[in-house]
């Protein structure tokens, strides 16, 4: 069973015992046997890569790839054997390239949740506080091998930020079994 390791950036010390409990509140929508405990690593300050703005006010923000390079530097200097997730207020943004049939051109767009094996990506930038447990169960389900779905609307549903509510507040059946599997896989 592995742990979890709450890593803040750019956060108020006092937003980092926040932003535990909204973890161990995501946590609660797995099987008992898919994590063991969340842990406080820490806070790290970094630097905005650039400013974007939204309606009339601009914000600091972190560039995704840069940020998921940096939370692996951290977990290979540390020694880190449990998954590492990085929680921030702040927006995250991913670009890449696309050719649109006469030139190639950049796209952004905001990251909520990355969660790959080793390392996580959490931004509550525009997030309810009643959404953030949810986008970090989506997160975490990524990490545990689920994928993107539309029906039934639930936490693995591709627009989970779109909708008004969920139909299954969690996991839809399908989801729960590969969770109780990969767990006993473990």
């Amino acid at each position: 069973m592995q742990s979890i390791d709450v890593l803040t950036v750019n956060a108020e010390l006092e937003n980092a015992a926040d932003f535990v409990k909204v973890v161990e509140d995501a946590k609660e929508y797995f099987p008992k046997e898919n994590w063991q405990e969340v842990r406080y690593f820490g806070k790290v300050s970094l630097g905005y890569d650039f400013r974007i703005s939204s309606g009339d006010q601009t914000f600091g923000a972190l560039l995704f790839e840069k940020l998921v390079r940096e939370f692996e530097k951290i977990k290979d200097s540390e020694g880190l054997m449990s998954l590492l997730l990085g929680i921030t207020p702040d927006p995250v943004v991913a670009s890449h390239y696309f050719f649109d049939g006469k030139s190639f051109r950049r796209a952004a767009y905001i990251v909520h949740d990355f969660v790959g094996e080793r390392v996580g990506v959490v931004s509550f930038f525009k997030v309810t506080e009643e959404s953030a447990s949810k986008v970090v169960a989506h997160g975490l389900g990524h990490n545990r091998g689920l994928r993107h779905h539309v029906k039934p609307i639930d936490i693995m549903y591709s627009g989970l930020l779109r909708i008004p509510a969920l139909q299954v507040d969690g996991f839809c059946r399908a989801c729960m079994y590969k969770l109780k599997a990969a767990a006993k896989e473990a």
